[in-house]
């Protein structure tokens, strides 16, 4: 049989068997796209923090509203009800008041809630990294002494410098940066100067703002993003009587940290009272050894003597009276310092500027 005899004798065959075929394709389409489906997408955050959002996918057809539940092992909570379908992503920002865990899952369902309507559960569980702290209060408790956010109301930052420099600071503006250096590395924000005087300004008039001051670094984080600090002192005043607490006292009203590198601080003219010539230098194996300034000389020089010899007659130095009513000359170079004292109570006290000391540095 030929191909056109063939064809005209089947062609009733060819087709009818293309519009079955056709008629199929078209029955076919007709019932998946009138078949009712629903998808929960598997969740991408498998670990979250409470209070950050959780962003839910689906996909779902011939469903006109659906609701979100969330599921701590067998127990429920709504998470959104009647919610069109069509919008097939939902960012869910209420996680804050749940409870750690890492056994929760989500499902979604066709709203509402029948027998007979479809359910989509995500096949992988989440965890939520609860918030320990909701205030600073609590760590206030914890640690048993006052903490404050760092938003607080005019609350400035304090640190005592890791580091230790001689009285060659490059001035007072040099011991700013020195302060500013450290806090960066430290991540501390703000900006900060040196407690320190010079010749013609005390460390306390810097100190220009009034404020509560808190240690720079936190005793931890809030869920909000902010920190918590422990209280050093409620104004200026309080901070300089800290200055004199007896050791076993700093020790409980400050921290370790802070307690123990206050010992070992410049200040050079702390107060505006406090005399900018004759300094006796009280560290040891110095006797009756004077410093013609409180400052290193204004915090320019890491030298220990003028002369390190004889003294000529012709030298230019202050004259200074001893402890014994003895003029003599002022042939070191020194500043005023805070130590602690053969009591065990901190002070202040001075040292040569080739002597090492930290920096108390304050917010501005």
């Amino acid at each position: 049989m030929d191909k056109e005899t063939f064809f005209e004798e089947y062609k009733g065959v060819v087709i009818a068997g293309v519009a079955v075929f056709v008629l199929g394709i078209v029955l076919l389409l007709n019932f998946i796209m009138s078949t009712k489906q629903l998808l929960m997408f598997d969740l991408k955050q498998t670990s979250i923090k409470a209070g950050d959002p959780l962003t839910i996918q689906w996909g779902a057809n011939n469903i006109d509203r659906v609701g979100i539940v969330l599921f701590d092992g067998d127990k429920p909570q709504w998470i959104v009800q009647n919610l069109p379908a069509s919008a097939k992503k939902y960012t869910w920002n209420s996680l804050a008041n749940l409870d750690a865990g890492n056994d929760y899952r989500v499902a979604i369902f066709e709203y509402p809630w029948l027998k007979g309507n479809m359910i989509s559960y995500a096949s992988n569980t989440f965890e939520i990294i609860g918030q320990k702290y909701a205030s600073c209060d609590d760590f206030s408790v914890e640690q048993q002494w006052p903490n404050l956010a760092d938003n607080y109301a005019n609350a400035r930052k304090i640190f005592i410098t890791s580091g230790v420099w001689t009285g060659n600071l490059g001035g007072i503006d040099g011991a700013d940066g020195k302060c500013n250096q450290e806090a960066k590395s430290m991540n501390y924000a703000g900006n900060y100067i040196a407690f320190i005087g010079s010749d013609t300004i005390s460390a306390v008039e810097r100190i220009t703002k009034p404020g509560v001051f808190i240690e720079a670094v936190s005793s931890g984080s809030l869920p909000n993003g902010r920190t918590c600090h422990r209280l050093v002192a409620q104004n200026l005043q309080i901070l300089i009587d800290k200055t004199k607490l007896t050791k076993e006292i700093a020790q409980i009203q400050l921290s370790d940290a802070f307690a123990r590198r206050l010992g070992d601080v410049w200040y050079g003219r702390r107060t505006s009272s406090a005399e900018t010539k004759c300094l006796l230098i009280g560290a040891p194996g110095f006797v009756n050894s004077y410093s013609g300034t409180h400052t290193c000389q204004n915090w320019a020089t890491d030298k220990r003597q003028v002369y390190p010899g004889p003294i000529p007659e012709t030298a230019d130095l202050p004259k200074c009276y001893d402890l014994e009513g003895k003029n003599v000359f002022a042939n070191y170079f020194g500043a005023g310092i805070g130590t602690v004292d053969k009591e065990g109570t901190y002070t202040t006290s001075s040292d040569s500027c080739d002597a090492g000391h930290r920096l108390i540095c304050i917010e501005q």
